[in-house]
């Protein structure tokens, strides 16, 4: 006879923030479910932790991922990615960053053929709403959901002009319901504000005072609007590795070891609480 109370298996879904260089501590944390066989039945994510998602669901290793992200450390590297060519509309020329992405999410595949259902955060500024990717070319989604105002341009599709989903929803929880998850995980890599510290740190030092300031607002609203999302549809568990503000949105991608390092630490620390999820 068929039981109707027979308890529905657990399907952990993880959700990947944005935050830059900051963002690079995401494959620290796959590296530790891989280890530890923990199984991910869904993805989602915003800005970086949306590029690690789509690039790990669309079968790219995570060995592959830590090498790449080494590579690009290299300031030669970065710098093949800005764009010099009047009139910018960003710090990063679009072509190379599509061109660039592409080694990563191969330029045909679409959602349907990930290998975990995965779920991408855009923001359309022309509506002023969340853009929610769930079919369609992937790499369109990537662009998307990276397409930091100011550092790299605006991608127009389908009648929107679509940026980085974490103008309004940097952890992106929600997503992982509508993909059938019963246990959600979030990792969250944007800074807290200790207000101990009122010079710029060094990493950043070198800015001008203006520029700092801007910085520093832009991170907060981040995180100020990420704690609100939080309250509202919490997941079952959250994690933040302590990435110090040393690694800011840029400056940590020519140290990625070190950002990778802390994630995987992170995710160690909350193995027990980890495993309790799928218990």
């Amino acid at each position: 006879m068929f039981n109707l109370f027979r308890k529905r298996p657990k399907r952990l879904g993880l959700t990947l923030s944005g935050g830059g260089s900051r963002g690079l501590a995401h494959i620290g944390v796959l590296k530790v479910f891989e280890r530890e066989a923990i199984p991910i039945h869904c993805l989602s994510g915003s800005s970086m932790g949306g590029i690690i998602a789509a690039a790990y669901a669309s079968g790219l290793s995570i060995k592959d991922l830590e090498s790449e992200a080494i590579r690009m450390g290299a300031v030669r590297e970065l710098a093949k990615l800005v764009d010099i060519k009047p009139p910018r509309r960003g710090l990063l020329a679009a072509e190379s960053v599509r061109e660039y992405l592409s080694q990563l999410i191969p330029e045909g595949i679409t959602f349907d053929q990930l290998k975990i259902p995965t779920a991408l955060k855009a923001v359309d500024l022309h509506s002023g709403t969340e853009v929610d990717f769930t079919q369609g070319l992937v790499l369109d989604a990537v662009v998307a959901t990276s397409a930091f105002p100011g550092i790299f341009p605006p991608l127009e599709l389908n009648g929107k002009y679509l940026v980085d989903g974490g103008v309004l929803n940097n952890l992106p929880v929600d997503l992982l319901k509508t993909m059938g998850a019963n246990r959600t995980l979030a990792i969250n890599v944007s800074p807290t504000f200790s207000g101990a510290a009122s010079d710029p740190p060094p990493s950043v030092a070198k800015l001008p005072v203006f520029a700092f300031d801007v910085y520093l607002t832009i991170l907060l609203m981040t995180r100020t609007l990420t704690e609100r999302r939080l309250e509202q549809r919490p997941p079952d568990l959250l994690i933040e590795p302590a990435i110090p503000l040393t690694y800011g949105l840029f400056s940590g991608f020519t140290q990625p070891q070190d950002v990778i390092a802390l994630g995987e630490k992170a995710a160690e620390a909350n193995l027990a609480k980890i495993h309790q999820l799928l218990d």
